[in-house]
């Protein structure tokens, strides 16, 4: 199957740009996000079944995950476990993906960040 960002769902989430690519229904393993940021992910929350895997395309900034900063920048890849707390700071493009894929219902916000 091929999926193009002209069918991707598209939205503003916390300060992301996002192209929902896939999603639970084309395949429950795992889904793929395209997103763009200015700041960063003004949001810290965490999920209770997915694994985020973000590939860093472009730009550099932080990743806040259980409190714990890492600096990252394009070419690096960022893995957050289920259950762990996050959210990033910086320019970036990213590609987001999560495994299994993301469900709503299981997603938990935790606080609003200042970026």
């Amino acid at each position: 199957m091929i999926y193009r960002r002209s069918d991707a769902t598209s939205f503003v989430k916390h300060g992301v740009r996002m192209w929902v690519y896939t999603s639970r229904r084309d395949c429950p393993h795992a889904a793929l996000v395209y997103q763009e940021t200015d700041r960063g992910h003004a949001e810290e929350f965490y999920h209770d079944r997915s694994a985020f895997i973000f590939y860093i395309v472009e730009g550099h900034g932080v990743w806040v995950i259980e409190d714990e900063e890492f600096p990252v920048g394009a070419t690096d890849v960022v893995i957050v476990p289920a259950g762990k707390r996050f959210y990033y700071r910086g320019a970036l493009k990213h590609v987001c993906i999560t495994a299994p894929a993301w469900e709503e219902e299981h997603e938990h916000h935790v606080r609003a960040v200042e970026l």
